[in-house]
């Protein structure tokens, strides 16, 4: 059976997803918690993030970064602060209980990063992630 772009890339994005939960489980997180901890520790330390920065990178609406940043804060692996300029703003940050974890969730990102290059090549690895993000901005 020939399969169709779209079910293609659902495919993947499944198998991507199922593999990052397993790891995450493992160190007590969903995948989606420790890829914002990765996000959030990969942002430069005079950068402050906000919600709508995580809304943002993640494509996912209001009410979702909110669950998962509400559970994050339950866990201790972030902290919210008031804006000094706006108090609607609040700045999330990593407590130091993240640290260790923050770790483990970047090193598993560049292990599995190096094994989808390793499986395209890097040149096809590249090709693809341009694709896809233009496929995000135009659609």
């Amino acid at each position: 059976m020939k399969r169709n772009f779209g079910l293609a890339l659902q495919r993947a994005q499944n198998t991507f997803n199922r593999n990052v939960d397993r790891y995450a489980r493992t160190i007590g997180l969903t995948g989606t918690q420790m890829v914002i901890i990765q996000f959030l520790s990969a942002v430069p330390k005079e950068q402050k993030v906000y919600q709508r920065d995580i809304e943002h990178e993640f494509n996912i609406r209001k009410s979702t970064a909110t669950n998962i940043l509400k559970l994050l804060e339950q866990k201790d692996l972030i902290a919210k602060k008031a804006d000094a300029h706006d108090s609607r703003l609040k700045e999330i940050m990593l407590t130091t209980k993240a640290i260790g974890i923050k770790r483990d969730a970047a090193a598993y990102v560049k292990r599995s990063e190096a094994s989808v290059e390793r499986i395209l090549g890097k040149k096809l690895c590249a090709e693809v992630t341009q694709a896809l993000l233009k496929l995000d901005q135009e659609l």
